[in-house]
């Protein structure tokens, strides 16, 4: 599916058409004069998911002056990470700790900004499991080790003084068969992504145990947002773009605001794109924390949150270079 903002070329006849190509000849020559205006069609690849939305809606609504905005879903995160790797993209909105695992290997990728602080609820079957703390001896599903799901549920386990690895069962596969496993018994509580939160809450019967910002907020003492998923480009790209770069942030946050203020609206001219039922698509955006804060601030959030995590992550305790941040 794709979102652009293409419009059609003017056409005029006569001494009109003479005066167009002549006013057309000199905007592009004073485009050509700006490092960032002259780049006038600029690719976004998003998840299939509420973090989409404002992007949605910033391609339907054409709102970047200057900028034919093209909004392309992916699937699979490595393949989108090669197209933006390999220029084919200029943008790739994906999990906030994807971005940063692929830096810390060695990618100029580097993170733009976050537009979503909130974003997944633990779903299951018996309306007692309400917390990290009642999860001690159940069986929890998690989407793959490693994955933000991981080891912010690992952090929250531990909060509550529940061993991940001794106190509990946690198991690891896609979501879909989770979702099934769960619904067959096999599982207690499974951590689900929106718009699929809310998609098995209503459709299954099954009960939301609560959210992650929630819990995330018993953490920090009353803030529940945590990045969770970010906007990245590359450094040579956001180098030479940064005027560009600006007016997508600007745009990204007040359509994140339009789509927090007007969920039911987004919904229905959204939810075809993406796949989902209208009515729950709104509850999704609903149960989704949209924010874009400043590029400085940005970077203060995520640093944080790495530092409370870091323990948790795979590849152990390795620093976050302050280049991997853009801060104008």
């Amino acid at each position: 599916m794709r979102e652009s903002g293409s419009r059609h070329p003017l056409r005029a006849p006569g001494v009109l058409a003479i005066v167009v190509v002549c006013f057309v000849l000199l905007l592009s020559v004073t485009l050509s004069h700006s490092d960032d205006l002259v780049l006038t069609r600029v690719r976004i690849l998003v998840p299939q998911s509420t973090a989409a939305l404002p992007f949605l809606l910033m391609a339907r609504e054409r709102s970047i002056p200057g900028v034919d905005l093209q909004v392309d879903f992916f699937l699979n995160h490595a393949q989108a990470l090669a197209l933006l790797l390999r220029g084919e993209t200029d943008f790739l909105l994906s999990g906030t700790s994807q971005g940063w695992e692929n830096r810390l290997d060695g990618s100029p990728i580097v993170m733009i900004d976050t537009g979503v602080w909130g974003i997944s609820s633990l779903v299951g079957r018996d309306a007692s499991l309400g917390s990290f703390a009642r999860l001690k001896g159940k069986r929890l599903a998690l989407p793959f080790p490693g994955s933000p799901l991981d080891f912010q549920s690992r952090a929250l386990l531990a909060f509550d003084k529940i061993d991940p690895d001794r106190d509990l069962t946690i198991s690891y596969g896609p979501f879909p068969q989770s979702v099934q496993r769960l619904l067959a018994g096999q599982l207690d509580a499974v951590a689900l992504p929106e718009p699929l939160a809310t998609a098995v809450v209503k459709k299954n019967g099954l009960t939301r145990l609560f959210q992650y910002t929630r819990a995330w907020a018993r953490l920090t003492g009353g803030d529940g947002r945590s990045p969770q998923v970010s906007l990245f480009g590359t450094e040579g790209f956001s180098r030479d773009h940064a005027q560009t770069i600006g007016a997508i942030v600007t745009a990204w946050s007040e359509a994140s605001r339009t789509v927090t203020a007007e969920p039911s609206d987004a919904a229905s001219r959204f939810s075809a794109a993406l796949g989902a039922d209208q009515g729950i698509l709104e509850e999704a955006a609903r149960n989704t924390l949209l924010d874009v804060p400043s590029m400085a601030e940005n970077r203060t959030r995520v640093l944080a949150y790495y530092q409370m995590v870091v323990r948790y992550l795979p590849a152990g305790q390795r620093p976050l270079d302050e280049q991997f941040f853009l801060t104008h």
